[in-house]
């Protein structure tokens, strides 16, 4: 019961935009695990700007071509933690740990990162206009262990 008020609580103290934030943030990790180009063309804003983790930078359409499926290379999840999401009136900044795994040709890869996202709502609808991110050691955890 406890457990059941506390949900009820957390998710009545949050935000309309810090819900439609949160749902875009899972719908971007679900895009990423299907690799659902035209999700993911949605959620990425047609003038972001990427820094990826080794200082390179990209834009929409080269993100979308680093994104798009491959044979032989599967993920097979993609999982945030420790989400952050603060409210800057249609701005939102995300920070996240998130952890991956992929499957290349029949052997495990794993990856963890932190990233910083700034969404920015236009037309009604919440899409990241920036994106850092870092890499950092795969966290060791028996509930998300890679599969061997």
């Amino acid at each position: 019961m406890i457990v059941l008020m506390f949900a009820a609580f957390t998710a009545f103290s949050q935000s309309k935009s810090e819900r439609e934030v949160s749902d875009i943030v899972k719908q971007w990790a679900a895009s990423m695990v299907s690799r659902d180009m035209d999700a993911l063309g949605k959620i990425l804003a047609d003038d972001i700007e990427i820094t990826d983790s080794n200082g390179n930078r990209r834009g929409k359409k080269e993100e979308l071509q680093v994104l798009k499926p491959v044979p032989g290379f599967i993920t097979v999840s993609v999982d945030n933690e420790d989400v952050k999401i603060r409210i800057f009136g249609k701005t939102a900044i995300v920070t996240a740990l998130t952890r991956m795994v992929f499957n290349s040709d029949n052997m495990p890869v794993v990856a963890a990162m932190r990233y910083t996202a700034v969404f920015v709502k236009r037309d009604g609808r919440w899409q990241i206009v920036a994106l850092q991110t870092m890499k950092v050691p795969f966290p060791n955890r028996e509930k998300n262990s890679p599969p061997t």
